[in-house]
């Protein structure tokens, strides 16, 4: 392959005119724009300014042209309306720029600046909660919802016996929208009703009002007929302006859609605790588990048994294949119609108790986008060695999982706790954040950094500064992620190792809420300590792994000791921390284990199923495993990656981190110093060692390839990566002129 790649070279001849898309030399030094950076907004004043910046490609949020009463105008429409939209697509399209295109008006999205709600506010997002009234005796209760509360869904009152409610024994009343009335019990009893709670106060739609100059009024994203019209309002609209889609913009990118379930103000708590809601939710709730959702209604607010903890699995479950169909399989179905794809990043990416909090099960959601996505914050130096980059690995886990060939990050300066103090994060952070998302496998960067530099200024009350950046910074900073993202992008890890995304632990322990985010983080920060643990374990034992959904290992086609998932091929399943776990996906297990394959159930065997139906089956089959103490969980994986990659780099992880790529049948190394200094690496040939060896150094920062003699030396800048690119026997000659 690496012959072929280099014949190409010596003849001149371009990537894009070969059988396979392959680096150019030149291509390489002066990347094409579907590589480099895609920066926000598409005006007539980006078009002119962004190609000085060597910025390849435009986000373009338009809704300020459809609807002018958000008064967010970037530019002066003159006499024009809607229509320019398209002439900024195709003044685009002329300086081969890839255009994506905003799908909301503010953010998050769903709420078409309020539209969606404002043409049926039946459609508004709701949360089901919990009151409680207690008493003794058979005496007639009237009873009225508080007024902030919208109607009743569901109650029942259930006998006490020695302060103990017994659920099992509960009678359902019949009951008007916002009242009811009931004949007390024998003894103690406790009246439960839950009803819905409208959020219209204090969520993050409510945080981005005055910004954007929408409603905040947010509709139920679980609710396909309201997401249609979140579609009419916003999607088409803008399509309809543009003459040939398919071929003239990428799609649409949403921004952090979401349940919309947290309360948004660290101060105070939210009046009552809450959790999603959604008409469809009690059919498809008995659909995918066979029981009614009104019979454990109270396990969404309390309970640790092994029944109110597998109600609350199966709940979360049943909110995520909701919210998945309505929202991004409707979408991807859609865009995928009029040829184009979909994609955007979501909100609190790397916490698992978030992916259930704003999603039911976040990878199950993303999973349905054409383009995974993510933000991620722009760490300062001294937390480069600590930064969690690896959440970058749960998108680049679906695109493997989906075999997409893209997964894109925003590089956002203001989240992380950075805020709008720090718009222009200096070069290094961005140059190590681009570093280290390649390395768990984003291959297309997105970016809003200011260029220029303003004064200081109040944003909503916040003081803000911009440094801005020279064109000459800027240019060199989308060459740098150009020459890494051609490269990467198609590349597949060179991973044996799938970890086990242990998302109903999450769901089992998540309960409604009326409390800011970090609050609830909080409550399940042990379950996440040994979920971060096992992670930084795999990385400091240099383990190759890609994460993987239980749906994914339920559908995985297993042969000769291999799971096989969309691109990944898995020889040892790393599983962290399960109590219970789904039949079909132990019986898979099972399978692999019998051809060939190895499991590590680290600290835990399941000790039950996710439906206790299949509790015998579940405890037969694990009868005879034994856990694996995460201490020794590295020394326990042999081979997490192909003897094809044999080369011998050091130092080790405490100094360089290494990625191990496949792109066709060529083999990919990025190597990354994370050190503030220079640093030295040697790199050995496990085979055939002798001076004739040849590799290719692929220079991102210089655009320069060369070959090198094995064993080499080479010299790396901080904060710097390099590409090796090596064929599985090594060149005799090499035709790159070193």
């Amino acid at each position: 392959m690496l012959v072929a790649i280099l014949s190409l070279l010596s003849q001149g001849i371009s990537a894009q005119n070969a059988d396979e898309k392959t680096i150019d030399a030149e291509a390489f030094k002066n990347p094409p724009n579907e590589y480099r950076v895609t920066q926000y907004q598409l005006t007539p004043q980006t078009l002119k300014k962004y190609p000085e910046y060597g910025i390849g490609g435009t986000m373009a949020f338009f809704y300020s042209i459809l609807y002018p009463e958000s008064g967010r105008e970037n530019f002066k429409l003159g006499k024009k309306g809607p229509e320019m939209i398209g002439e900024l697509v195709d003044a685009a399209q002329e300086i081969d720029y890839k255009v994506w295109l905003a799908d909301d008006w503010g953010y998050p999205s769903g709420m078409a600046g309020g539209r969606v709600v404002a043409e049926n506010p039946d459609w508004e997002v709701k949360s089901l909660t919990m009151l409680k009234v207690s008493g003794k005796g058979s005496e007639s209760i009237d009873f009225s919802l508080p007024n902030n509360l919208h109607d009743i869904v569901y109650a029942a009152i259930y006998p006490v016996n020695k302060g103990t409610i017994n659920l099992n024994e509960g009678h359902k009343i019949v009951v008007e929208k916002k009242k009811l009335n009931v004949q007390g019990l024998k003894g103690d009893w406790e009246l439960r009703v839950f009803a819905r709670y409208v959020r219209d106060t204090l969520t993050q739609g409510q945080s981005t009002m005055r910004q954007f100059g929408h409603t905040g009024r947010y509709p139920d994203l679980m609710n396909k007929e309201a997401m249609s019209r979140f579609i009419a309002n916003m999607h088409e609209p803008i399509l309809a302006q543009i003459k040939d889609p398919s071929n003239s913009v990428e799609g649409f990118y949403t921004n952090e859609p979401n349940l919309m379930q947290t309360h948004w103000e660290s101060k105070t708590d939210a009046p009552y605790a809450c959790t999603p809601w959604s008409d469809g939710l009690p059919n498809t709730f008995k659909k995918m588990h066979g029981y009614d959702l009104f019979s454990m209604l109270s396990f969404l607010f309390e309970g640790n048994s092994d029944e109110a903890r597998r109600a609350r699995i199966h709940y979360r479950q049943a909110v995520a294949e909701l919210l998945t169909d309505s929202f991004s399989r409707q979408i991807r179905e859609w865009c995928n119609a009029r040829g184009i794809k979909s994609s955007g990043h979501f909100l609190l990416n790397d916490y698992l108790s978030m992916h259930v909090q704003g999603y039911g099960d976040m990878m199950k959601f993303v999973s349905e986008f054409d383009i995974p996505a993510l933000d991620i914050p722009i760490p300062n130096p001294d937390e480069f060695r600590d930064f969690s980059y690896q959440q970058s690995r749960f998108f680049s886990s679906v695109a493997s999982w989906k075999k997409k060939d893209k997964t894109i990050m925003l590089l956002d300066p203001i989240i992380g706790g950075y805020g709008l103090s720090r718009l222009s994060p200096d070069l290094p952070l961005l140059l190590n954040s681009v570093n280290m998302a390649s390395f768990h496998g984003v291959n297309m960067f997105t970016s809003y950094m200011p260029l220029d530099a303003k004064n200081t200024h109040k944003v909503g009350g916040r003081s803000t500064i911009s440094k801005g950046y020279t064109k000459e910074e800027f240019r060199f900073f989308n060459e740098y992620t150009g020459r890494l993202t051609q490269v990467l992008q198609g590349a597949q890890r060179e991973a044996g190792v799938g970890l086990y995304y242990p998302i109903s632990m999450f769901q089992a322990d998540l309960l409604a809420s009326n409390e800011f985010w970090p609050k609830i983080l909080k409550l399940h920060e042990e379950r996440q300590k040994d979920w971060d643990h096992t992670e930084e374990a795999l990385l400091k034992g240099d383990i190759e792994y890609m994460i993987v959904h239980p749906e994914a290992v339920a559908e995985a086609a297993i042969k000769n000791g291999f799971m096989n998932i969309g691109y990944g091929s898995y020889h040892t399943l790393v599983i962290p921390q399960l109590d219970y776990i789904p039949l079909n996906v132990l019986e898979q297990l099972n399978r692999f284990e019998e051809t060939g394959g190895k499991i590590l159930w680290i600290d835990d065997v399941p000790r039950a199923a996710e439906h206790a139906k299949n509790d015998e089956k579940v405890k037969l089959l694990l009868k005879n495993v034994a856990s694996v103490n995460s201490k020794n969980m590295v020394s326990s994986i042999n081979d997490s990656y192909s003897a094809e990659f044999d080369l011998n780099i050091s130092p080790g992880t405490d100094k360089l981190t290494i990625g191990r790529f496949h792109k066709n049948e060529e083999q990919v190394y990025l190597l990354i110093n994370r050190m503030q200094e220079s640093l030295s690496i040697d790199i050995e040939g496990q085979r055939n060692i002798g001076k004739s060896d040849q590799l290719n150094i692929l220079d991102p920062s210089t655009g320069k390839i060369k070959a090198v003699s094995l064993p080499a030396k080479l010299n790396m800048t901080a904060n710097r990566a390099l590409l090796i690119m090596s064929s599985q026997d090594y060149l005799k000659q090499s035709l790159i002129k070193k």
